[in-house]
């Protein structure tokens, strides 16, 4: 593989819907605060802290799927690349030294380790409710990825902490 050959995965977008959902209960606590502020009517505490609670909430939501959607995970001939729209972190195979994947709530959580910088990703999970597939979650091709980061890098199994695997040099 090449850098021509560059294989680029991007990981599962959730549903917007907890967005929308908290913009209009952030939108709606402000028209409260201000029903509050323009009437002879004493502002609770409680409505100030909601208010700053609904719009921070909101706000790392939006922020969470921004993140969520600038990401990417390439791998190459000479290593492996993510980006995430904060951080940029290029690993070439020989700098890679060591591989963590542990469950997490959905699929599993995967570090990638090199000198003086990591990079972490999730395998694909399912949002479930009653049964049903409700979202998905993660990299669809997670698996794939860390047998790739791992293969490539010459990596063994150093570790097995009940759950936690670990690959190292």
């Amino acid at each position: 593989m090449n850098d021509s050959d560059e294989k680029v995965f991007t990981p599962e977008l959730a549903p917007r819907t907890g967005e929308r959902n908290a913009w209009i209960l952030a939108f709606l606590m402000v028209i409260l605060w201000l029903v509050f502020r323009l009437t002879p009517w004493e502002l609770p505490v409680t409505v100030e802290v909601l208010v700053i609670f609904t719009l921070g909430a909101a706000l790392l939501i939006s922020f969470s799927n921004w993140v969520e959607r600038k990401t990417i995970l390439a791998i190459h001939s000479g290593g492996v690349r993510f980006e995430n729209g904060i951080r940029k972190v290029h690993l070439g195979w020989k700098e890679i030294e060591e591989v963590r994947v542990r469950p997490a709530v959905w699929g599993k959580r995967v570090q990638v380790r090199g000198k003086g910088t990591r990079f972490d990703f999730f395998t694909l999970g399912e949002v479930k409710y009653k049964g049903a597939v409700q979202a998905k979650t993660g990299f669809a091709q997670g698996e794939e990825i860390v047998r790739q980061i791992v293969l490539n890098s010459g990596l063994r199994i150093a570790d097995q902490l009940g759950d936690e695997l670990i690959y190292s040099r």
